[in-house]
């Protein structure tokens, strides 16, 4: 049902209207403002590695990326965001699973690490299903300047 490929310069549009609130934009982008800019999004990209949408035929369902790779050890998980539309159908789950391949198969990497925010129990949930354990936690703030909590998570990318 799902297609993955390389987000194009055109996707950062579609991909800055799925935040549905300002909580949603900034579990997604904590660095971005709402409502999110396409540019920004982009630009934070071009810093990034393998920027992912996945697609149901032609409409993009799912944008992430990578960061902070550490040779022979782990990345980072970025910028998670799932099209409004395709939410509960398997389009999170399809957009995890191949960041995973890209991790173990392109990079080589044992690990697939995420911060996720303590308010985000709907995230928090998915990402549990999926195998990802709590290890450690990071003190933040929110886009309100109240404090929060980053929940540090990893997976450990299994072979074929």
């Amino acid at each position: 049902m799902f297609t993955s490929r390389r987000a194009r310069r055109e996707d950062f549009k579609i991909i800055a209207s799925f935040p549905q609130s300002q909580d949603e934009q900034f579990y997604m982008f904590p660095r971005g403002t709402f409502p999110l800019d396409p540019v920004h999004l982009e630009e934070v990209a071009k810093e990034r590695l393998h920027p992912t949408v996945i697609l149901s035929g032609e409409e993009i369902a799912g944008y992430c990326n990578l960061y902070d790779v550490e040779a022979d050890s782990r990345c980072w998980l970025g910028n998670v965001i799932i099209n409004p539309d395709y939410r509960g159908r398997g389009a999170g789950k399809f957009l995890l699973d191949t960041m995973l391949t890209t991790v173990r198969d392109e990079l080589h990497l044992p690990e697939l690490h995420l911060i996720c925010h303590n308010p985000n129990t709907a995230a928090l949930k998915f990402y549990h299903k999926n195998g990802f354990i709590p290890y450690g936690l990071k003190e933040m703030v929110d886009y309100k300047e109240q404090p929060i909590i980053g929940i540090l998570m990893k997976k450990y990318c299994e072979p074929c």
